[in-house]
């Protein structure tokens, strides 16, 4: 009850375009106005962004805290984030990469539409490498939490427990749901064996793009291979 949200609100990615453009405004004022460069000040353009879209978000939560979530452009667009918002709180959640593409695939499936595996491959291992920066090199100011997906599999209630600790709300038992889940009749196990199916061109693939952050995130040990592809990553003869 202290916390509101909406679905997805795919804001942020606009108003990294208005901060992109700003470079842009920054360079025709440069050059062709008598203003000093001085007089325009980048933070302060941010400020007025976070300002504006603090107040969409106030309005929609009507007094309560506000919950954004997102996927995938909150992580991507985190450095803007956490420029706009040094006092939000973030949740870091992250997974198996290889469950990660399979699922996404699946639902694309489900939508109808493109796939493309290199990519998804490629996003999640960028993915990673935030969350891998962020950990390490992290703004004591800033609060951050990180949740590996398959511990809150085994222990819900008790990862569930530390985040509301963390916002600083009263614990809260949510409701249960179904699993949100693109795979017909999947199981609890099953969320840690969606990539068991992929032929070794795949394995080898991701391997390829993605497989030194599951190394790096204990999902893979180091040295570690899958089968050998009859073709490479692009689909060239091997």
């Amino acid at each position: 009850p202290q916390l509101t949200f909406i679905r997805e609100a795919w804001l942020i990615r606009r108003l990294s375009d208005l901060v992109d453009w700003y470079d842009m405004l920054f360079e025709e004022w440069q050059t062709f106005t008598p203003w000093r460069k001085a007089g325009i000040d980048k933070p302060a353009f941010v400020t007025s962004l976070a300002t504006f879209y603090r107040g969409l978000l106030e309005t929609a939560a009507e007094g309560n805290r506000f919950v954004e979530k997102t996927p995938e452009w909150n992580l991507m667009y985190f450095d803007l984030l956490s420029a706009m918002f040094p006092n939000a709180y973030f949740v870091l959640i992250y997974r198996d990469g290889r469950n990660q593409v399979a699922s996404l695939e699946a639902k694309k499936i489900r939508d109808k539409k493109p796939f493309d595996f290199e990519k998804a491959c490629s996003t999640w291992a960028k993915s990673m490498a935030i969350i891998r920066r962020t950990e390490q090199h992290r703004d004591s100011s800033l609060r951050t939490m990180f949740v590996r997906y398959e511990d809150m599999l085994n222990d819900f209630d008790g990862i569930f427990g530390r985040l509301c600790t963390f916002v600083e709300i009263e614990p809260i038992t949510p409701s249960r749901y179904k699993p949100n889940t693109s795979f017909p009749g999947a199981g609890a196990t099953h969320f840690n064996a969606r990539w068991h199916s992929w032929s070794p061109d795949r394995r080898h693939t991701f391997q390829c793009l993605a497989g030194e952050q599951l190394t790096i995130w204990g999902y893979m040990n180091a040295g570690e291979a899958w089968s050998a592809p009859t073709q490479s990553p692009r689909g060239d003869a091997t």
